[in-house]
């Protein structure tokens, strides 16, 4: 087939809106479309080659593949190697295993798959921090190179035609996709089945003979209403895939088909810069997201750059990488005999340096400076199945974690996790989630120095607030069944009016509860007003978003912090905790019997979060406290818990 200029023009549009989507989504909500417009050129192209091979009865499955991998592989195998040198020496260490799963799906075409099972919503915090998730559109375009030549193989032996089989193709495969998109919407973005209508109406346009429209007004406006059909979906659609993926495989099937040099936008589409920017959009696709997320793991050391600097550096850094790429890798590859070989031995170092991170010769830790982390996630935690944290994880490395005894596995249904002085019935309870548990040591031993009895319902990963209007109809979770949850809620509530506690406090990381769950704390604030009983909040401290559900000592030394006499402070924003709190604020406003230990004050001022004190770490973790965090806050505690 002859060259077409433009077609290189297009491909700009397509990854010019990708990279400005994973840059930031708000910038152009629709940008992930431009996969789709690859898409659609991609099967258009190949199915152009195939055609013109298959009916002159020179097509080689063999031939046809070796020169797919010659195009494709040695540039994704350098970028592989590249992030596997390059991460370790930047990134915090533990991040790596993440990237180390991420590799063979993403070398051996299957990524998508991988996605599909294990991250799940593309938009979700698994798959965006994963430096291969774009590569899942590369493995839908090597599955569908797999398929689609014995397809049209089958076509023209059996049919003479590969027209009509095409549209049966794409008929079915849209018409999955419609019905997943609503039904499965991670399917229908990741698979092969509900994506090869795109690539196949691509190759629909192949099979027709491409006529000039005479009209100059047409020969305009049909490749213009095209871009337009693209620009709509880039802009307005929604920030999930959904029905609008129709318009830029439409607009783009109007491009390729009725564009040429010699209309309106097809002189643009072939100017200089359109073309070669359109010959990088493979390297420039490839580069930009590992570069995006290696900015995205720096965050705290990039703290005083500006996002516009941030934008402007991923973009210089792509393209200067882009360039190297394309004259170094993808020219002198694609028709090098011996690029096979490259991409063997390629393959066969990725696979030994994958062996090397794996082993014991690659440390993933780091040398500790500050007093060893005590955390009691499991012991104050009464839930029947506690959460279950692989040993060699290395959120719990140098963590000193007591488990809970064995005799308060049936707690969550008698008195809760309960220590009694002198006999008496506990004049503290503790209700709270993980972050009740986070609290839950500093208590129980602010009340130990007064012999004051006290009982703690804490559960990690599972809201304490339950239904008391309908006790018996509760929500189960992994970690309770609905008839375990019934027996804590009927214990929870049956002690408290038989104890008639002086205090209940109460600690959950309040930025995560949903309207129904707020409806129920309200009913259980309504329940102890009933009874008199004087309510303490404790709200939520800052989260650290730098870093994420990841072990803080180890990330403060790898950031280079050592003990000082004083408090290590760090820039911090979060406006979710602090939303979360001003609620409790208004709840205050309506129950007299309601008071607040701020905490969020003592530990966040003038932008900035105090991380350590002198020797010790005040986290655990991005949201939660170590004992340390919630020992410096014992004045404070014991003022409203012993008054």
């Amino acid at each position: 087939m002859n060259y077409r200029p433009e077609i290189d023009g297009l491909r700009t549009i397509a990854v010019t809106a990708v990279i400005i989507f994973h840059l930031n989504s708000y910038f152009l909500k629709g940008g992930f479309y431009g996969v789709d417009v690859f898409f659609v050129i991609s099967g258009y192209l190949i199915t152009s080659i195939l055609i013109k091979s298959i009916e002159g009865n020179k097509f080689s499955m063999l031939n046809f593949w070796i020169r797919r991998v010659k195009r494709l592989i040695p540039l994704l195998i350098s970028v592989i190697i590249t992030v596997l040198i390059i991460i370790p020496q930047f990134v915090f260490k533990p991040y790596f295993k993440d990237v180390l799963s991420d590799i063979f799906p993403a070398l051996f075409s299957y990524f998508n798959i991988h996605a599909y099972f294990n991250f799940g919503d593309y938009w979700g915090r698994g798959a965006e921090n994963s430096y291969f998730l774009h590569t899942w559109s590369l493995s839908v375009e090597e599955q569908f190179y797999l398929l689609y030549p014995p397809f049209l193989l089958v076509s023209y032996k059996y049919f003479k035609s590969f027209l009509k089989p095409l549209i049966i193709l794409t008929t079915v495969s849209l018409l999955a996709f419609l019905f997943l998109v609503k039904a499965d919407r991670e399917f229908a973005f990741y698979m092969l089945p509900t994506r090869l209508w795109e690539l196949s109406a691509g190759g629909i346009l192949s099979c027709l003979p491409i006529k000039r429209v005479k009209d100059n007004i047409f020969r305009n406006l049909l490749p213009l209403f095209g871009l337009l059909l693209i620009a709509i979906s880039y802009v307005f659609s929604s920030s999930a895939i959904d029905y609008y993926i129709l318009l830029p495989v439409l607009g783009t099937m109007l491009i390729i088909y009725f564009c040429s040099t010699e209309d309106i936008l097809g002189k643009i589409l072939s100017t200089k810069l359109f073309i070669f920017i359109g010959r990088l959009s493979y390297s420039l696709y490839l580069w930009h997201w590992p570069v995006i997320i290696l900015f995205k793991n720096l965050t705290f050391q990039l703290q005083s750059w500006s996002n516009l600097q941030k934008y402007i550096c991923i973009l210089v850094i792509t393209f200067l990488l882009s360039c190297i790429s394309y004259y170094f890798i993808e020219k002198k590859t694609k028709n090098y005999q011996h690029t096979p070989k490259i991409v063997f031995s390629g393959i066969l170092g990725i696979i030994l340096l994958f062996f090397y991170f794996k082993s014991d010769l690659f440390n993933i830790y780091y040398k500790d400076k500050f007093n060893k982390t005590s955390y009691y996630l499991r012991y104050y935690d009464i839930s029947p199945t506690q959460v279950k944290i692989k040993k060699d994880n290395p959120l719990l490395y140098n963590i000193n974690m007591p488990v809970r005894p064995d005799s308060l596995s049936t707690a969550f249904k008698k008195e809760g996790f309960i220590v009694k002085k002198g006999n008496k019935d506990p004049e503290i309870v503790l209700i709270g989630d993980s972050h009740g548990v986070m609290w839950a040591k500093i208590i129980d031993e602010i009340a130990d120095t007064k012999n004051i009895s006290r009982s703690f319902y804490t559960t990690n990963a599972s809201r304490p607030f339950i239904s008391i209007s309908n006790i018996k109809d509760q929500i189960p979770n992994p970690y309770f069944t609905k008839e375990q949850r019934v027996g804590f809620a009927i214990s929870m509530i049956s002690n408290i009016k038989k104890w008639k506690p002086k205090k209940v406090i109460f600690s959950c990381r309040w930025s995560t509860l949903d309207t129904y769950e707020r409806n129920h704390f309200v009913e259980l604030l309504e329940f102890l007003g009933k009874e008199g009983i004087e309510i303490i909040l404790i709200n939520q401290p800052p989260v650290l978003h730098f870093f994420q559900d990841q072990n803080a000592s180890q990330y403060f030394n790898y950031l280079g912090l050592k003990p000082f006499n004083g408090y290590h402070m760090v820039k911090a924003k979060d406006n979710s905790a602090a939303k979360a709190n001003e609620y409790l604020k208004k709840l205050q406003e309506k129950n007299s019997l309601i008071k607040i230990i701020d905490i969020y004050s003592d530990i966040y001022s003038n932008g900035k979060v105090r991380i350590t004190y002198k020797n010790d770490i005040l986290y655990f973790d991005d949201d939660h406290l170590s004992y340390a965090g919630t020992k410096i806050h014992i004045k404070k505690l014991e003022k409203y818990i012993l008054q």
